[in-house]
């Protein structure tokens, strides 16, 4: 399993979270979905809007009986009125065209007492990992200092959003939501490994000491925010 995901949904599994039925809203290749089954759900729904990646997920069923994947727009959820014990949206918040109206209908498809996790790029982590747009060209590489520009320099260039640890609270709780707690989540070196093999293996098991300093939690390339719809509106 992917250090990352096994990290990710740590955080929701080690908060007894991870039971009934839960949607991966905005699940891409699956990867969280299929991981998310293995971990105490009865059932996990991936949600998509790109087909093909929504066939490449499906690749990943390994007959479990718990997975199920679905292609729909985020702002317009197949489900009835809740359906959901829970709801992950990791990383997607950022790329979609109508967070007010995708927070509404994961809302809406969450049983009252439901919980929502969101983890969305920190603004305070100095490099902006979704690359930026130049001239017409894409640069796929993390840009160092680019979220810490004022929105109104760095918007043009950006790929995504990306939020201050505050600003996605609020955006959150404005949709209705109880916010439960918020905390960092710390790079993993996976994907871009900048460190030495050793000095990342250190990193990574001293990863639970890290998140304690209160600097380093400020560092986070992430926000993790989790959130419950009330159980009377």
């Amino acid at each position: 399993m992917s250090v990352n995901v096994d990290y990710r949904l740590g955080k929701i599994g080690g908060r007894g979270l991870l039971k009934g039925t839960w949607l991966d809203c905005g699940c891409a290749e699956g990867g969280y979905t299929a991981a998310m089954a293995t971990r105490g759900p009865d059932l996990v729904v991936g949600v998509e809007a790109v087909i093909d990646r929504l066939l490449n997920a499906a690749r990943l069923d390994t007959a479990t009986g718990r997975l199920s994947y679905v292609c729909a727009s985020s702002d317009e959820l197949p489900f009835a009125d809740g359906t959901f014990d829970g709801v992950l949206l990791n990383e997607v918040l950022e790329h979609v065209a109508n967070e007010s109206g995708t927070l509404s209908e994961i809302y809406r498809v969450l049983r009252p007492g439901g919980y929502l996790v969101v983890m969305s790029p920190n603004r305070w982590f100095p490099f902006e990992g979704h690359g930026m747009r130049l001239r017409g060209h894409t640069i796929t590489v993390p840009v160092p200092f680019l979220p810490w520009l004022p929105a109104t320099i760095s918007q043009p260039f950006l790929r995504a959003r990306n939020y201050w640890p505050g600003q996605l609270r609020r955006i959150v709780a404005g949709a209705g939501f109880r916010i439960i707690s918020s905390s960092a989540v710390l790079p993993v070196f996976q994907r871009f490994r900048w460190l030495p093999a050793f000095v990342v293996r250190w990193y990574r098991r001293s990863m639970p000491a890290i998140e304690r300093v209160p600097i380093a939690r400020s560092f986070g390339v992430s926000t993790f925010v989790l959130a419950q719809k009330p159980l009377t509106s």
